[in-house]
């Protein structure tokens, strides 16, 4: 196996774990909002994320120049955005079903890298992403599904998933990616802890030991290990096909939610899964195609 394989295998395998990260924060969140509120629950995980990065790579903040800085905060300012609608939205809607919605963002960032770069991805990588997208939306459709208002907040949370993603592969490129994805995390701490206490009273004492491990694992799997390796993995994968392997995380919540009975087991999820595979399977094989063919 050439190295430019084994690089790409290892990239592939580093976004599938982040995505089974963020697969299980969605129903590990909607958990933890019955005892502690959404602005506290943000600003306790972030103000961790932020004491775990600063003592494992403060020193590598040294590596952005002043532009790179301002970059990475503006990258921070649109995650803490992300995460106020993603916390809101899981108040009114499931973490399964959030989860999904979250999801189709694979869809959006073909035709956003389109739009911002002029050029298409390719009709294997579209076609993976719209085999994705097809798979989640057979998962989550029901004949009786009804939208909510958190719903609607999910959705625009996709849209700027996909930002995200774009925006991280084009920085991890040109910057330190350890550096990047902590300079986000702190500046998003330090615009979530104040919301916080401003607008919602601290957590009761009881509330607060019921909900720390949680926090814990949320800052230090699905946040501090999922934005550091993601960024480190883009350096190596293309925008669609980061997109594509990150969208797993929508089944990877909804199992976690069977497993703590949140949802149940259904064939219509089975066939859901096999479709996102399937598109994932496609992703790969355009990925190796291009690199036998250079």
């Amino acid at each position: 196996m050439t190295a430019a394989r084994t690089r790409i295998l290892i990239a592939d395998a580093a976004m599938l774990a982040v995505a089974a990260l963020w697969g299980v924060g969605y129903p590990v969140s909607d958990a933890l909002l019955d005892r502690i509120g959404p602005l506290w629950l943000l600003a306790l995980r972030f103000s961790a994320t932020s004491l775990m990065l600063l003592a494992l790579f403060g020193k590598r903040l040294k590596r952005l120049d002043r532009s790179q800085l301002i970059q990475a905060s503006g990258v921070g300012l649109v995650l803490a955005i992300t995460y106020i609608l993603h916390i809101y939205g899981l108040v009114y809607t499931t973490g399964g079903k959030q989860a999904f919605i979250v999801g189709t963002n694979v869809v959006m960032v073909p035709f956003l890298m389109a739009l911002l770069y002029r050029k298409w991805p390719g009709w294997m990588a579209t076609s993976a992403a719209a085999v994705t997208t097809v798979g989640l939306l057979v998962m989550a459709f029901s004949p009786n599904m009804a939208l909510n208002f958190g719903d609607a907040l999910s959705l625009v949370l996709s849209l700027l998933v996909a930002i995200q993603v774009i925006v991280v592969g084009y920085c991890a490129r040109r910057m330190d990616p350890i550096a990047f994805a902590s300079v986000q995390m702190l500046v998003t701490c330090a615009l979530l802890l104040p919301l916080a206490i401003l607008f919602e009273p601290f957590p009761a004492r009881q509330a607060f030991a019921d909900s720390w491990k949680g926090i814990l694992f949320l800052a230090a799997g699905p946040t501090v290990f999922a934005f550091v390796v993601q960024s480190m993995a883009q350096k190596h994968a293309p925008e669609t096909h980061a997109a594509i392997l990150l969208a797993m995380e929508s089944p990877f919540g909804y199992l976690v939610s069977i497993s703590m009975g949140l949802d149940s087991w259904s064939l219509q999820f089975a066939l859901g899964g096999v479709l996102i595979l399937a598109g994932v399977f496609l992703a790969e094989w355009e990925t190796f195609r291009e690199r036998e063919g250079s």
